[in-house]
């Protein structure tokens, strides 16, 4: 672990959703941002804040949280984290953090955290005790990889597919990129369906999506004649997994469709992304239209339905499942405290 100077800041922004509410937690008639979750903002700033900082194969693992919870945050409102480090005795690290949702101080106070090799956890991991009335050896199961489902459709999509590569490196894991059409899928669990909610609702649901844009440093200017069918790329997509090259072809599509307005079913404009990834352009369009992948994508989506998903991106790992784009946190904190070796 490097030194880090005391004093140092890092700020991060998270958009809390219904989800985060205390009435989704079971606190029925409680609609504010739950303690929990502004607990676990904290967590991930704090976290953030040291990354940078780590040697090789080092995580970090938080160790104490003391905190005021001072006011209520509302849903619908971005939630500014501030964490500074105040002490750093070895790989023993303690922060001050403050969250703001406009010009109100939401909550304070201190959080510990300690830096260990990933190698040294999982051995812990392994040999760790859990009491219950007799003492009895737990093992986590070793993770081997992560399950990312997506569809070009979803914007949140284009978001998480520029952030799991990444995570799936800090980790040493293997990413298998998951093409399903999102629209088959909530018709098939009866998902959710946001643009069709309430006005209001859609309002903020779409500035959110270019408040998040901004946030991560992605351009975003969704199509004009949103939306494309996704069909061909996504079938395109599984030949490029095949080629053991998806995020590459899934980002520059992504990217073409969100920030470019380019039609993801021009089979030309495909061959031409496909061509600058290093994929056969001739045998992708052919992929595209093959009925061999046709049945490939539905093969996808009736695994998506016995993994019990209803929306994307999800991230299925160790069991788990973690939906959407503002779950990465919760990914990158479930995979530092797991055996991923």
């Amino acid at each position: 672990m490097k030194v880090v100077h005391k004093g140092f800041t890092h700020r991060q922004v998270f958009h809390p959703g219904p989800e985060h509410l205390a009435s989704a937690l079971g606190n029925h008639g409680v609609d504010v941002v739950s303690t929990i979750h502004v607990i676990l903002y904290f967590e991930e700033t704090a976290h953030s804040l040291v990354l940078p900082f780590f040697e090789a194969d080092e995580v970090s693992v938080g160790t104490h949280v003391n905190v005021d919870h001072l006011a209520p945050a509302w849903g619908n409102k971005p939630v500014t984290v501030s964490a500074t480090l105040v002490r750093q005795q070895g790989r023993r690290l303690e922060f001050e953090l403050e969250a703001y949702q406009e010009e109100s101080l939401i909550m304070q106070g201190q959080h510990h955290r300690a830096v260990m090799k990933r190698s040294d956890l999982n051995q812990t991991v392994k040999k760790g005790k859990v009491r219950s009335g007799e003492s009895g050896s737990v093992e986590q199961p070793k993770i081997q990889g992560i399950d990312f489902w997506f569809d070009f459709h979803s914007p949140w999509c284009y978001f998480a597919a520029n952030q799991i590569g990444e995570i799936a490196h800090q980790f040493e894991l293997k990413v298998n990129w998951k093409p399903v059409h999102l629209a088959n899928l909530s018709q098939a669990v009866d998902g959710r369906k946001p643009l069709e909610a309430n006005s209001r609702f859609v309002s903020w649901y779409q500035q959110d999506q270019y408040d998040t844009a901004g946030l991560m440093g992605l351009p975003f200017c969704p199509h004009t004649e949103y939306p494309k069918r996704p069909s061909r790329a996504l079938r395109a997509a599984i030949f490029a997994s095949e080629c053991d090259l998806a995020e590459p072809f899934v980002r520059a599509v992504m990217a073409g469709y969100w920030s470019e307005q380019k039609d993801i079913s021009d089979l030309e404009w495909l061959a031409n992304q496909a061509k600058k990834v290093g994929l056969n352009p001739e045998k992708t369009i052919s992929a595209a239209v093959d009925p061999r992948y046709k049945q490939l994508l539905n093969d996808n989506l009736q695994l998506a339905v016995k993994a019990n998903l209803f929306g994307l991106p999800s991230v299925v790992v160790g069991g788990k499942i973690f939906w959407g784009n503002d779950r990465m946190f919760l990914l990158r904190h479930y995979l530092s405290t797991m055996n991923t070796g």
